[in-house]
């Protein structure tokens, strides 16, 4: 169901990076990894949800298409449409006592909700997050009180490791990732376990991101309903482009 938020927050983080916070009154979301339909200047298009409340939700996105442009371009007190808590987000239950996360620049904000949700519980985490450069790493010192240990990679090498994010991963038992699809098939090997946030895929800027499908295990299934975060071990890597 469509509500009305207000922005009350709308920081360029830094190159074409904003992030935007709106208050809702009251938020739909039950999971990390969810996603919200923001429709701004009558368009609409989905976005990765970085952290939410009872009452209000973050969204850290690149103002680099038509749609984002126009959201970006709003300012504190205007009103949006949301559609909240949409699609399966990661399953907080299924997760071990340590856990890594893994994510480049396209998935970074989606694992500051999650992190923040396994130190609730506990859980021990170590971070790998890798950006294109030195100058647009952003969001980093969010994470210092979340996690155990951070580690950045970028892919000049112009903030010391060169990089993916993927490179620094041996084989570990647990992995939560989200990013680039390249990324992501180059993990896929490295765990014994995880769960993998297909958001880049479902989140492109296009009008079909409703008839985005990934192939499974469990045979061909919409990335935005039973997505966009999959258990790993049920994608068919093979049939990823």
């Amino acid at each position: 169901m469509k509500k009305t938020g207000k922005i009350v927050q709308n920081d360029n983080l830094v190159r074409d990076i904003h992030k935007m916070t709106f208050d809702m009154g009251e938020c739909d979301f039950r999971l990390p990894g969810q996603y919200a339909m923001i429709e701004a200047g009558g368009v609409r298009r989905p976005y990765q949800v970085c952290d939410f409340d009872s009452n209000r939700f973050t969204v850290v996105f690149p103002a680099d298409g038509k749609e984002s442009r126009i959201l970006a371009s709003l300012g504190p007190g205007e009103d949006v449409l949301v559609t909240m808590g949409l699609g399966n987000g990661f399953d907080l239950d299924a997760m071990p006592e340590e856990v890594l996360l893994v994510a480049d620049d396209l998935g970074i904000p989606e694992m500051l909700g999650l992190s923040r949700a396994l130190l609730v519980r506990g859980i021990k985490c170590k971070l790998i997050l890798s950006y294109p450069s030195k100058k647009e790493i952003y969001m980093l010192e969010s994470f210092r009180h979340l996690v155990n240990e951070i580690e950045v990679l970028t892919l000049d090498g112009s903030n010391g490791r060169e990089g993916s994010a993927s490179d620094a991963v041996r084989h570990v038992p647990y992995i939560c990732a989200g990013g680039s699809l390249s990324m992501l098939k180059s993990l896929a090997d490295k765990a014994d376990a995880g769960q993998f946030s297909m958001s880049s895929t479902v989140l492109a800027e296009s009008a079909d991101y409703d008839d985005c499908f990934i192939e499974t295990t469990e045979g061909r299934l919409n990335c935005s309903d039973a997505g966009p975060v999959f258990d790993k071990n049920i994608i068919r890597w093979d049939m990823i482009v």
